[in-house]
């Protein structure tokens, strides 16, 4: 049976009328504004996923309709943050309008940021706001916002051309990261009550950034709190990017063992890029000292120039240090390498002493500041070391977006098997421990009715074991597709069909290919033809994926609003790369007349078919391609470059080290 999601309304306009909530944060109490009911409205096309009309919000069909049988709890998931992100926007955008459109992210990046919040209300059990919001929005964003192509999240708009440009995920994402960053910093009393002045203030009217800082610097006033709002978020909203803070024990014989030394610096991952680079932030830089056995109570520390020195707990050989605790702040936090070493070795030996936020957070920061060329290779490799022994989703999940990073960056290697090989040492005991969601054909996994955060961790090992080569998954994914096309009877968990369809796909014949391709057409529920679609991206055969192009393209027996992600996926197969990237720049002219207009479209396009060329050939033929179409201008093209320049750097500058360190005992040093 098919239903919406539109008894969220009645749930969330109670939500948005309360003057508290759950202990997690803040809720906007207009009391004597205007709470009117909210009609959603699902249509079969729509230039935009989903857009917010005062009274009248309106859906396409994919991001509203879901089948209780046969949806995800990931779908479900995604579609209730949409539906409360559009309810958010009755408050931020309709109640109180952004006087420009420089300051659009005033209301994105609030709507986006309340989703997380509203969410966590509705189903507390997915622990949205403090955990899924940091590898969801704060490590996502992250990565565009290390380019030197990105850009501050307030802008000029000076034309009619410039508005789509300021509808990017700096806007919704690290405006959401940047409020929750504020939001700590204030604490949730002080911030709901500066909101709640500022939207009574400008409501039926608008408002700026400035008008924004100057009610939350009053709530700071009355309670004796005389922090300038806008003089710190200046620094944040006015120039693009966001610091790596490197924290070190102090090394000078001057001063004691209590002191430590705290830098700070634009983080880029072009180390070229980094020379004569001024940019300062205030940064509210949070600290915990800890050792085998604890962690004292965190301490707040205020940083606003390149170097300082601060005063902290005594400490000795076996003290460790642990910045922005809990991923608060919106910056990236480095250490000395004898730090690095000493948090690594509390992973492994006994990792819940760091909190689980934290986990995620320093798998994430490794990786990247690897990438960027921060940090030894090794570093983050002999980091996740410790994850047989981690037990809760996040972490789990921060490593898997950054070891696909990685995948996609060395599938097409020599040496690919060195790196699956010692993804799938790290996934192989728990993946046996948490085995499969049902007692499916040839399963030999646990049936025990599991928690949500349970799932979450068994699919997402499910995937990195199928992903990876495991073979005990791959012949339970076969079992599975087998069984379905037997009995004509899809006993596969819902939860999991998408990892289930695509292995399969990968590793038969054509016959399920072709069995795939019927099911996609004859089912009429929307998440279902989704996954469909996609598992039909992941076949080997190039044959099959050639003609799912050009099927996508030139019939209607793929709908318009997926052909893009048809693209996409059959990019990110290491069989289908070359042919994605191939019939992009053929057909360049066709899908630039259908969808250079529509809003996030083309530039979804342009950065998903490009993201993991990692040759030199390959960057040879962007260039050639940027020139020949006459698309340097936007935004999108600009930024594809960077990031292609970017991954052949990596295989030039730390290829070799990352697999010498592959190569070494488990037991080798750090780095």
């Amino acid at each position: 049976m098919l239903f919406s999601l539109m008894s969220l309304s009645v749930k969330i306009n109670v939500l948005f009328r309360c003057s508290h909530y759950r202990q997690s944060g803040p809720v906007m109490s207009v009391t004597k504004g205007p709470v009117h009911s909210e009609d959603l409205l699902a249509v079969p096309k729509h230039p935009y996923a989903a857009m917010e009309n005062w009274g009248l919000s309106v859906f396409v069909e994919q991001k509203i309709l879901l089948d209780a049988e046969e949806s995800s709890s990931s779908y479900q998931m995604e579609l209730t943050m949409v539906v409360v992100h559009e309810i958010c926007h009755q408050w931020f955008g309709d109640l109180v309008t952004p006087v420009w459109w420089e300051d659009v992210w005033l209301k994105e990046g609030f709507a986006h940021f309340f989703e997380y919040v509203g969410t966590d209300f509705l189903f507390p059990k997915w622990n949205m706001e403090k955990q899924r919001f940091l590898t969801d929005v704060l490590h996502e964003v992250m990565l565009v916002d290390g380019l030197s192509t990105s850009h501050p999240i307030s802008q000029e708009v000076e034309q009619a051309t410039d508005i789509d440009r300021v509808f990017d995920w700096i806007a919704y994402k690290k405006g959401a990261a940047l409020i929750r960053m504020l939001a700590n910093v204030m604490g949730q009393t002080l911030f709901q009550k500066g909101l709640n002045d500022y939207l009574l203030s400008h409501m039926y009217s608008n408002a700026d950034r400035d008008d924004l800082w100057s009610k939350l610097s009053q709530a700071m006033r009355s309670e004796g709190r005389d922090i300038d709002i806008g003089q710190m978020m200046d620094r944040w909203t006015l120039q693009m990017g966001y610091p790596v803070v490197t924290i070190s024990k102090n090394q000078s014989e001057q001063l004691p063992t209590h002191y430590i030394t705290i830098s700070q610096e634009h983080f880029l991952y072009g180390q070229e890029l980094r020379s004569n680079n001024s940019s300062q932030w205030q940064i509210p830089l949070t600290v915990a000292v800890g050792n085998a056995s604890s962690v004292c109570a965190e301490s707040l520390i205020w940083i606003s120039n390149k170097t300082e020195t601060h005063r902290i707990g005594r400490m000795d050989d076996a003290t460790w240090l642990l910045g922005n605790i809990n991923q608060t702040g919106y910056f990236r936090v480095n250490y000395d390498l004898q730090n690095w070493k000493l948090l690594i070795q509390q992973l492994h030996n006994n990792p819940q002493i760091i909190s689980v936020g934290n986990r995620a957070g320093l798998i994430d920061d490794a990786f990247n500041l690897a990438r960027a060329g921060y940090l030894p290779q090794g570093v983050p490799l002999q980091l996740i070391g410790y994850l047989p022994e981690e037990p809760s989703f996040l972490p789990w999940h921060s490593a898997s977006r950054a070891l696909y990073q990685l995948d996609k960056l060395l599938d097409r290697t020599d040496e690919y098997s060195l790196f699956s090989d010692y993804v799938l040492k790290q996934v192989a005991s728990r993946y046996h421990h948490m085995g499969w969601p049902t007692n499916g054909p040839g399963s030999e996994g646990n049936v025990l009715q599991a928690s949500y955060q349970t799932e979450e961790l068994q699919r997402e090992l499910i995937m990195l074991a199928c992903s990876f080569g495991n073979k005990q998954c791959h012949r339970q994914a076969v079992a599975y597709i087998s069984d379905w096309i037997s009995s004509n009877k899809n006993r596969i968990p819902p939860n999991i069909r998408d990892i289930v369809y695509c292995t399969g796909v990968s590793l038969m014949d054509e016959d399920v290919w072709e069995f795939i391709w019927m099911k996609f057409h004859s089912t009429n529920a929307v998440s279902e033809k989704k996954i469909l679609l996609e598992a039909l991206t992941c076949s080997d055969n190039t044959f099959l994926l050639n003609r799912l192009l050009n099927l996508s393209l030139t019939s209607d027996l793929v709908p318009e609003q997926d052909v893009i992600d048809v693209i996409i996926h059959v990019g990110r197969n290491s069989q289908g790369r070359n042919l994605a990237w191939k019939y992009f720049r053929e057909k360049w002219d066709i899908l630039n007349a259908r969808y250079g207009e529509t809003l996030f479209m083309n530039s979804k396009l342009i950065g998903g078919v490009t993201e993991f060329l990692n040759t030199e050939r390959e960057l040879n033929e962007l260039k050639e391609f940027i020139q020949s179409s006459g698309l340097g201008a936007g935004p999108a093209m600009p930024r594809a470059l960077e990031i292609v320049e970017g991954n052949v750097r990596w295989h030039r500058l730390h290829r070799r080290q990352f697999f010498q360190w592959l190569r070494k005992p488990l037991s080798s040093v750090l780095g």
